[in-house]
C-alpha cells in the first residue's frame, strides 16, 4: 500500500510517516504541494495524508483534483490541522469527502490517524447527522464500533422519525476530541422508542 505525504514540517513529517510506516504503508513524502499534485497519477497513492497547516489555503485544490479520479484511483484524504477547523472549514471538508481530521502529531493524535486508516473506534466518539427526510439535527453518543457496525444512542430520539430501516444517511460526522471522519451510514435495525440504532458503515 501507498500513502502520500505533504507536509513542510521536519517533526510533522517525521511522526506522521512513522506512524503510517507502522500501519504497513510505503510512504512517498513531498514538501511541495504543486508537486505532489503533478506526480499522485503515477504514485497512485491508497491514502493521502496532507497538512492543511502547511497549506491551509491550497489542501482544497488539492482534494478535489485526487478526487476528480485521476489515474482512476480516487485515495482517502486526511488532514493533519495542528488547530481546531472553524465551522467555515469543517463545511469545506464535509463537502469534500474528506476521510478524517486529526489535530495533533503527539501519542494520542497519532493513534485517531490509525483509527481514522482503520476504522477502529477510540473512546468517547459521537455521531452527528442530518435527518435525510425532516431536516432535523440529530446528535448521540456511540457504544461500540466493530466490523464497520455501529450501536448509536441519539440525544433526542424523536427527531429519528420517520427513518425506518434500510434507510440510508449520505453523511454522517463521526468525531471525538482528537479527530473527525466523514462516513455513510445504513439503519440495520432500531428499537420501537428509537433510543437505540444498529447502523452499517457503507
Amino acid at each position: 500500500m501507498k500513502a502520500l505525504l505533504i507536509a513542510d514540517d521536519d517533526i510533522v513529517i517525521e511522526k506522521i510517516k512513522a506512524s503510517l510506516t507502522d500501519e504497513g504503508y510505503d510512504v512517498i513524502t513531498y514538501r511541495w504541494l504543486i508537486k505532489a499534485m503533478d506526480n499522485v497519477e503515477e504514485i497512485a497513492p491508497e491514502v493521502i495524508v496532507i497538512s492543511a497547516s502547511s497549506y491551509p489555503r491550497h489542501w482544497k485544490t488539492l482534494v478535489q483534483f485526487v478526487q476528480s479520479g485521476i489515474g482512476g484511483v480516487i485515495p482517502k484524504v486526511v488532514l493533519y490541522a495542528e488547530r481546531e477547523f472553524n465551522d467555515d472549514d469543517l463545511r469545506k471538508s464535509e463537502a469534500l469527502h474528506i476521510t478524517g481530521i486529526f489535530n495533533s502529531v503527539d501519542a494520542e493524535g497519532l493513534s485517531e490517524l490509525s483509527d481514522i486508516l482503520s476504522n477502529r473506534k477510540g473512546k468517547d466518539f459521537s455521531l452527528i447527522f442530518t435527518n435525510p427526510k425532516t431536516g432535523a439535527f440529530i446528535t448521540g453518543n456511540i457504544s461500540k464500533y466493530e466490523n464497520n457496525i455501529i450501536s448509536f444512542s441519539p440525544d433526542c430520539p424523536e427527531l429519528l422519525s420517520p427513518l425506518v430501516e434500510s434507510a440510508q444517511i449520505p453523511q454522517a460526522t463521526f468525531k471525538n476530541k482528537k479527530s473527525i471522519k466523514y462516513i455513510q451510514v445504513k439503519i440495520l435495525s432500531k428499537t420501537i422508542d428509537n433510543k437505540r440504532l444498529e447502523l452499517q458503515v457503507i
